[in-house]
């Protein structure tokens, strides 16, 4: 069409306007720089260590640790071993029986609906969280089972059926693995709850425990964070770990230590156990008692969904004060090694012997083994 159209011009000084900027955009072209598109971080590379590398660092009788070294008549020293009636002379093991028997079923009437209220906190938020966080999360068998056998929660209780609880487990991606346990007792009137998630080797980030229990009125609570380093020889980590506001709750684990030290309705608990005090290294540990109320059963549960969500983002870093050192040999038995110990101390924790007092040894064995570690991983069919 243009060949046959007369070229006035009007019409030729449009063209070469024309002409001259499709030039320009040529040059432009040619000259353009594609911008370099920026790597994604990725997890450093680790050493494997070998079943002999494990064996030799695990070698020594400290990693060996059953519940048998339980130190004797701590058990009362407890707030469960104090109030719940579990120990006899302490709480409403104090009282005489038919009075005990009166008071237990009028605090199981009182507490049962708390305690499947905490059981919610446990599973249906907690732990639904970590699943949803972690797709490739799986639940496995636990010690209660034989090898083979298909993944299961475990249902246990004591001969006469007046305390019954279930505990389960779990292992995927940098969970190494985690486990929601929970009993009740229909004669005395008190529940234990518990979920506890062990981050596996690929990361220094802190393990997390969300202990919640119901004694007489009273919510019992443990939440914290236990370090994977010395803290005082570590500046970095506590600093980044417990110090640092996470962006998932724009807050630090300490503005939340610092909250329920200025909230009256929080009692702090200390124990009268060396061996329990020895475990609270975590600067920002959570270890109160609080009354039952709504809001303060509303307070609980935020605090416990927070704990969780800052360690899930803890596990996702890929950088950082939590990688440093993770691919070498020398970091990854120290991890074994921290990690065998700070997970036995239920070995230790007087309340144990409060669950053998209960259940027995043969059960209160395997339970404490669940709580442990996966049955079919190596490291813990050793111990």
């Amino acid at each position: 069409i243009c060949c046959t159209m007369p070229c006035t011009p009007h019409r030729l000084s449009f063209t070469r306007r024309a002409a001259h900027l499709y030039i320009m955009f040529a040059v432009v072209e040619t000259y353009r720089v594609t911008p370099l598109t920026r790597a994604r971080a990725s997890a450093p590379r680790m050493v494997a260590l070998a079943d002999d590398d494990i064996a030799r660092a695990l070698a020594d009788e400290k990693y060996a640790m059953d519940i048998s070294s339980i130190t004797e008549g701590s058990e009362k020293e407890t707030y469960i071993g104090q109030g719940s009636g579990v120990n006899a002379g302490t709480g409403i093991g104090a009282l005489a029986g038919w009075v005990k028997g009166l008071v237990g079923r009028y605090l199981c009437w009182k507490n049962r609906p708390v305690y499947e209220s905490l059981w919610q906190i446990i599973e249906d938020d907690l732990l639904a969280m970590v699943k949803e966080h972690e797709p490739a999360l799986k639940q496995c068998r636990t010690w209660f089972s034989e090898p083979g056998a298909n993944p299961a929660a475990h249902t246990f209780a004591t001969a006469d059926g007046k305390c019954e609880g279930t505990v389960a487990g779990y292992k995927g991606a940098k969970i190494d693995w985690i486990t929601t346990c929970k009993f009740f007792s229909s004669e005395l009137g008190f529940g234990n709850l518990r979920i506890d998630g062990w981050a596996s080797r690929e990361t220094r980030a802190p393990h997390v425990a969300v202990h919640l229990c119901i004694v007489f009125n009273v919510l019992f609570i443990y939440i914290g964070m236990p370090p994977r380093t010395n803290l005082i020889l570590d500046d970095a980590y506590n600093d980044h770990v417990y110090g640092s506001p996470r962006a998932c709750t724009g807050k630090s684990l300490n503005d939340y230590h610092v909250e329920c030290v200025e909230d009256k309705a929080f009692k702090q608990y200390t124990s009268k156990s060396h061996v329990v005090n020895a475990f609270m290294v975590a600067p920002t540990t959570l270890l109160y008692t609080i009354r039952f109320s709504k809001k303060n059963f509303a307070r609980v549960r935020q605090l416990s969904i927070d704990y969780v969500r800052s360690w899930l983002e803890l596990l996702d870093e890929t950088d950082g004060v939590l990688l440093e050192g993770i691919e070498t040999r020398e970091v990854q038995t120290e991890l074994l090694q921290l990690d065998v110990r700070t997970r036995q101390f239920c070995g230790r924790d007087p309340d144990t012997k409060n669950v053998a007092n209960i259940f027995g040894l043969e059960t209160t064995d395997k339970l404490v083994r669940t709580l442990w570690g996966n049955p079919d991983d190596t490291i813990w069919q050793s111990r």
